[in-house]
């Protein structure tokens, strides 16, 4: 009797998971629509949706100029550098930029080790990414920690096949970043206000086993879902380790931070639902344009900066889905920048679409799975 009423609780409470799931995609398309509709509305949004395609269309630019070995990898850090005022654009580029180099030494000195022991290499990215989600919670310093964390990743997997290339992968990823830093700081001195605020507060390192307690379950969480990224990667033998990189790159990227650090299953589920349809229309939006096939590098380079405008126009607005349009951005330019030149094929994109989003619904699964519902988490508060 009881184990059949066991089975019936667990029969609602998955029912009611699946309703909720509708109830979230439909608040995510309302709020999607509804910021579609406000285009041009609000001065402040379009003018730092212009803010963000001026920089990635000036960085995209430089970076096929200067011949980048991953332009998608400056591009994306003309944008996620930007904010509303320029000093305190500059003060996260600055952060980015130093965490990188650091990640990028990192990732060179581990490359002579851990390519030949999968473990050890499953353990250091689980281990770098639980420090890097975690100091963004708690340091006030935490992006260059989370950038330290996924340059070494990228450089160490991106040198699985041929370790001997890994210095010149860490002077890639550096150099990247560094144009994409250099050309956002340019375009906020000249679009942006530029007036002196002071640095966010964050509670620091010294309670992690007390008050901080939960920040390091959600850094642990984060590194088991990167880990397994990579198992899964690797157990349907796909053969790509650049665009295995890429995807986990893209999932440390957007870590799930816990808001006080007592989230429950319940804003966890919101918050990956956002990243993972932010992702799934950013990459639809970028296919369709790849299919148009379009040669011309003006058009092709309009074409980002007009969607990337419609990506920030998001992130700012005012229906609650910010997370939505920051990857719906950074898939676009993940997919629609690849090489040197305008796409001549949507197969590569394709390719990389499909990664990315694997790699964002195993993030969102193993994070709900391993987040605790709103009773266990009265029962933990309670102990």
């Amino acid at each position: 009797m009881s184990r059949g009423l066991g089975i019936a609780r667990y029969g609602r409470a998955v029912v009611e998971d699946f309703r909720e799931g509708a109830r979230l995609l439909d608040r995510t398309l309302t709020g999607f629509w509804r910021e579609l509709a406000d285009i041009g509305t609000r001065p402040a949004q379009s003018r730092m949706g212009i803010v963000a395609a001026v920089s990635v269309v000036l960085t995209t630019t430089v970076a096929l100029l200067m011949q980048l070995d991953a332009p998608w990898w400056a591009a994306i850090s003309g944008y996620m550098s930007l904010m509303s005022t320029g000093a305190a654009s500059a003060r996260r580029g600055m952060l980015r930029l130093s965490g990188t180099v650091v990640g990028a030494f990192l990732g060179f000195v581990m490359a002579r080790w851990l390519p030949y022991d999968q473990v050890a290499l499953c353990l250091f990215l689980g281990g770098a990414t639980m420090a890097g989600v975690i100091a963004m919670q708690v340091s006030p310093h935490g992006l260059a920690w989370l950038f330290m964390a996924i340059t070494s990743s990228l450089v160490l997997l991106m040198s699985l096949n041929d370790p001997t290339l890994a210095f010149q992968i860490a002077c890639d990823r550096t150099i990247d970043v560094a144009v994409g830093v250099s050309c956002a700081m340019v375009t906020a001195k000249v679009l942006q206000d530029w007036h002196a605020e002071p640095p966010p507060t964050a509670p620091g390192w010294r309670h992690l086993l007390g008050a901080q307690w939960p920040s390091v379950l959600h850094g642990l969480r984060a590194g088991i879902s990167v880990v397994t990224v990579l198992i899964v990667w690797t157990l349907i033998d796909l053969p790509d380790v650049g665009e295995m990189a890429v995807t986990i790159a893209v999932v440390m990227a957007a870590p799930l931070i816990a808001d006080g650090g007592t989230s429950t299953r319940h804003l966890v589920a919101e918050k990956s639902f956002h990243r993972f349809m932010g992702c799934l229309l950013g990459g639809l939006v970028a296919l369709a344009c790849l299919a148009l096939q379009v040669e011309s590098l003006f058009w092709w380079l309009a074409m980002i900066g007009g969607v990337v405008w419609v990506g920030m126009h998001i992130q700012m607005g005012r229906h609650g889905i910010p997370y939505v349009g920051t990857q719906f951005a950074f898939v676009y330019v993940i997919t629609m920048v690849q090489g040197l030149a305008p796409p001549e094929s949507i197969m590569p994109g394709v390719d990389r679409f499909a990664g990315i989003t694997g790699g964002l619904g195993i993030l969102m699964i193993v994070s709900l799975l391993l987040w605790p519902n709103d009773q266990e988490l009265k029962n933990e508060l309670r102990t």
